[in-house]
C-alpha cells in the first residue's frame, strides 16, 4: 500500500528552524531511550572488625531466620562469624565468614505484608530504619512497614510493590550508611564539634520537640544531656533488655506500648518531657521542682537509672548544643 505523502505546500512549509528543532527533539528522545536505569547499589562487605552497624544486625536476623540462631546486636563477633561460615558451607560457597556479593543474595528472604517469618521481617525493618523509617523492629510486617518499603522503593527508582524482594534488599543493604543509627552509636562524636550529621539531626529533633512543648532552656539542656548519656544521641534499636531509641525507653514499662513512639525522635522526646499521648509515665515537666534540682538529678527523676550522676558529664556539651541549634 502506498504511503500518503504531504502536500507540496506542507512540505515547503518546513522552515530550517523547525527542522532543526525536530532534529534536536528526536536526538533528545533517543538519548532518554538509551539511558540506562538507575545503577543498582553494590552488595556491601560486612565482616568482623567493623563498627556495630545495621547491616551486621540485619545479617544476624537473617542467619536466625535461616536456622542459625544469632544474637542481633549489630556487633559482628565470633558467634556471628561462626554461624555465617556454617551457612556459607551449607550453601556450598566459600566459608570465609565475610558477607559479600556471593553471600547476601543467598541469605536474604523475600518478605511482604503478612509475612510470618518474624526474623526476616525484623531484618527488613532494621534496614528501613537506616533510612529514617523509625519503625519498631518487632517482626510484624504491617501497613506501616509496607508504607516505608514503598517510600524507599520510590526513592531508589524501584517498582513500588511494597515487597522486599532481592532488588530492594540490595538497595537497602548497599545504598547508604549515612542514616545508620547503629553505626552512629559506634562512631559518633562525643563533643559538640565532633557530632556526625545523624547526631545533629537528632539534636535538632529533640530541641524542636522540647521548644514546641514549651520547654525552657534548662529543659532543652536536660533533654540533650539525657539523650547523650542514654544513646549518644543516636536513635538506636537496641539497649538494656527492651530499651529503644534516643532515651532508651522500654515498651514493657509503658513508654510506647503498641506504637513507634520510642523510636520516633519527636515522640520519644515528648515522652521524656511528659507530653506524649503514648505513655502515662511521668516526664520531666511533671517532676515537682525539677527546675530547682541539679540537672543530672532532674534527668534521673525521669529515667530512674542505675547511675544518676552520669548525666552531669554532658551538661556543658548540651548547653553548647542548645546555644548552637
Amino acid at each position: 500500500m502506498r504511503r500518503p505523502t504531504l502536500p507540496a505546500r506542507a512540505r515547503a512549509g518546513r522552515t530550517p528552524l523547525a527542522a532543526a528543532l525536530i532534529a534536536l527533539l528526536v536526538a533528545a528522545l533517543a538519548v532518554v531511550a538509551a539511558a540506562p536505569a538507575q545503577a543498582a547499589s553494590a552488595w556491601p562487605i560486612t565482616q568482623a572488625g567493623q563498627p556495630r552497624n545495621n547491616n551486621a544486625m540485619t545479617l544476624q536476623h537473617l542467619l536466625t531466620a535461616r536456622g542459625y540462631a544469632t544474637t542481633a546486636d549489630g556487633a559482628f563477633g565470633a558467634g556471628t562469624t561462626a554461624n555465617l561460615r556454617a551457612f556459607q558451607s551449607a550453601q556450598g560457597i566459600g566459608a570465609d565468614g565475610i558477607a559479600g556479593s556471593g553471600t547476601w543474595p543467598r541469605l536474604v528472604i523475600v518478605v511482604g505484608q503478612g509475612s510470618a517469618d518474624t526474623h526476616a521481617v525484623k531484618a527488613a525493618q532494621t534496614q528501613l530504619n537506616k533510612y529514617g523509617a523509625d519503625l519498631v523492629a518487632d517482626g510484624v510486617f504491617g501497613s506501616g512497614t509496607r508504607a516505608a518499603v514503598v517510600a524507599f522503593q520510590a526513592g531508589r527508582g524501584l517498582a513500588q510493590s511494597g515487597v522486599v524482594d532481592a532488588a530492594t534488599w540490595q538497595e537497602l543493604l548497599g545504598h547508604s550508611q549515612a542514616g545508620d543509627q547503629t553505626l552512629c552509636y559506634s562512631t559518633g562524636g562525643t563533643t559538640a564539634a565532633s557530632l556526625l550529621p545523624s547526631q545533629v539531626a537528632n539534636v535538632q529533633a529533640i530541641l524542636g520537640a522540647t521548644r514546641a512543648a514549651g520547654g525552657n532552656r534548662n529543659a532543652q539542656v536536660i533533654a540533650l544531656m539525657t539523650a547523650m548519656q542514654e544513646s549518644k544521641i543516636c536513635n538506636i534499636q537496641f539497649g538494656d533488655r527492651d530499651s529503644l531509641g534516643l532515651f532508651q525507653q522500654r515498651p514493657s514499662q509503658g513508654w510506647c506500648p503498641g506504637s513507634t513512639a520510642c523510636v520516633d525522635p519527636t515522640a520519644s522526646t515528648q515522652g521524656f518531657l511528659g507530653v506524649s499521648a503514648a505513655t502515662s509515665n511521668r516526664g520531666l515537666l511533671g517532676v515537682s521542682g525539677w527546675e530547682s534540682m541539679p540537672k543530672t538529678r532532674a534527668a534521673d527523676a525521669v529515667q530512674r537509672s542505675c547511675c544518676p550522676d552520669a548525666y552531669a558529664q554532658w551538661e556543658s556539651m548540651a548547653t553548647t548544643l542548645v546555644d548552637t541549634y
